[in-house]
């Protein structure tokens, strides 16, 4: 294991991650609180509170588990007034049955063999677990083909970059859960009710805030500084030869899984 975990690595530029990340649909908070019913509500790995804002705004009850103190302290400053406990999930231990727990592009990062057991025992009977993730897609397939030339020299075609998928490479259609989610495999032996939503959405980004959102991702993070510089600079440098302009469609994922009352 690295010096550096890569879980942890988005502190180093929390307010720049704040600034350069997308957040998600409004309507997502509103259709998981709907779906979860009442109760109180716990997001594992905020961050900077990116979705911590859009539950924040609906006036519940709504606790937050960040293990960076320096993204926590720019979540407090986002999202003023809720409890922030600086923890991972496998170290907490609840102090409630949730009716809804939500993970908003962090799920990835909790022990994949402790987290169903984790949001079971978080969850009251009946309670929701709800992790989802931002996917983008380059629609333009001259720039998509260029910046996957780039991704290739640079060796970084096994890990997926945030350019590294055109919309023909996921199906416009929900597909069964096991085949959506396969990361998620053995969820069922505690949960049921297994589905899945789909918010869609456009970003655009200038060469320089494509820059700064490369700076945020973890992938980047972890080369050491000359290789990332090296990598960025080559990136941004095709898409100044593409029209200047970024432009994704942006899939908001949802896995739903309630525990049985």
């Amino acid at each position: 294991m690295t010096t550096r975990e890569r879980g942890q690595v988005f502190g180093e530029l929390a307010e720049v991650y704040h600034r350069v990340r997308p957040g998600y649909p409004g309507e997502l908070a509103t259709d998981l609180l709907a779906a979860a019913g009442p109760g109180p509500v716990l997001e594992v790995g905020a961050g900077t509170g990116k979705a911590t804002a859009l539950f924040a705004a609906h006036d519940i009850d709504l606790t937050c588990l960040e293990p960076d103190p320096r993204m926590a302290a720019v979540l407090r400053r986002t999202v003023p007034g809720v409890p922030v406990i600086e923890s991972t999930f496998e170290r907490w231990t609840p102090d409630r049955g949730y009716g809804l727990v939500i993970s908003a592009q962090a799920w990835h990062w909790v022990d994949r063999d402790r987290r169903d057991a984790l949001a079971f025992a978080a969850l009251a009977p009946g309670g929701l677990l709800a992790p989802f993730w931002n996917v983008y897609l380059v629609p333009d397939r001259d720039l998509h083909t260029a910046l996957a030339e780039v991704d290739a020299r640079h060796g970084l075609t096994g890990d997926h970059s945030p350019h590294s998928l055109h919309p023909d490479d996921i199906p416009g259609f929900t597909r069964p859960f096991a085949e959506q989610w396969p990361e998620l495999a053995g969820i069922e032996a505690l949960f049921t009710d297994l589905r899945t939503l789909r918010y869609r959405a456009s970003r655009s980004y200038s060469p320089d805030e494509y820059r700064a959102h490369l700076q945020s991702i973890s992938l980047y993070r972890m080369l050491d500084e000359p290789r990332r510089e090296t990598v960025i600079n080559d990136t941004v440098e095709v898409i100044e030869a593409h029209g200047a302009t970024i432009d994704f469609a942006v899939h908001t994922f949802v896995a739903l899984a309630r525990r049985p009352t």
